[in-house]
């Protein structure tokens, strides 16, 4: 009965950990991380998820968090930063920004969507005790470790996985709401008294 138990248990701790593993940052074939959803929704067109997708893109983030590049048919991309924060021993700053890009793609019935191209941007206090973005420092989110601690890299892939889930999260918010379609505006045609 105990081997029973056991078993069970094991099994289901198992499930549990490898439905966590997919909701998170992973390696693509090209050893770069990713973040990438299929979702299904029935009974929808492509164009019109192209036309909620296109209205989340220009509409749901400021262009500060999240901005629309351009748009295929089919295909929209977008890039964005978040911005990781550090406490020292006075306050919290701002130590680094993280860029991406996000892609989504339209099909009858479901989309996808996916970040990628993660780079990690450096902040520096400059002379006015601000800080700014180092320009020129750049790195790879996959070569994270050959600048930072292990401890740093984890927090930053904390923090890049709670910003790109909460637009996900917004996304699919969009995909559901129907747009409404957009109002022709009618041009009034005048006609001179003096033409009859």
């Amino acid at each position: 009965m105990k081997k029973i138990v056991l078993a069970t248990l094991c099994l289901i701790f198992k499930l549990a950990t490898a439905s966590a593993q997919s909701d998170s940052l992973v390696m693509d074939e090209h050893n770069k991380y990713i973040y990438y959803q299929v979702v299904a929704q029935p009974a929808t067109s492509a164009d019109s998820l192209q036309a909620r997708a296109l209205t989340f893109a220009k509409k749901a983030f400021e262009t500060s968090k999240l901005k629309f590049k351009d748009s295929d048919k089919g295909t929209i991309r977008a890039t964005g930063g978040v911005l990781v924060s550090k406490k020292s021993s006075v306050a919290m700053h701002e130590d680094a920004r993280i860029d991406y890009t996000m892609t989504i793609e339209v099909k009858d019935n479901r989309y996808r969507y996916w970040f990628t191209d993660f780079v990690i941007v450096p902040y520096a206090r400059d002379r006015y005790a601000n800080f700014v973005p180092v320009t020129g420092k750049n790195v790879a989110l996959e070569n994270g470790l050959s600048t930072l601690s292990k401890k740093d890299l984890d927090g930053y892939m904390a923090k890049l996985f709670a910003n790109v889930k909460n637009i996900g999260n917004k996304l699919t918010t969009y995909m559901k709401a129907p747009v409404a379609p957009v109002k022709k505006e009618v041009k009034k045609t005048s006609i001179p008294a003096t033409n009859w």
